[in-house]
């Protein structure tokens, strides 16, 4: 089974925008348990490759967004 690489979306209704966590290469099983939160909102986004996951965390960066 092929791994993606995934982005984990935080939403805490405490803090004005979203943060992002880079969770690296995950089956899509475990990808799926990390979107459980008791508090708030998680969405996952998965890229195919190693090259779009590390773009986008250098563009949500640029952006002025967190990531973790």
């Amino acid at each position: 089974m092929a791994k993606k690489f995934y982005l984990k979306e935080r939403h805490n209704p405490q803090f004005k925008n979203p943060y992002y966590v880079a969770c690296g290469q995950l089956t899509k099983k475990d990808a799926k348990q990390k979107e459980n939160s008791l508090y708030g909102d998680n969405f996952m986004i998965a890229y195919e490759t190693e090259k779009e996951y590390n773009d986008a965390i250098e563009k949500l960066k640029s952006n002025g967004q967190r990531v973790q």
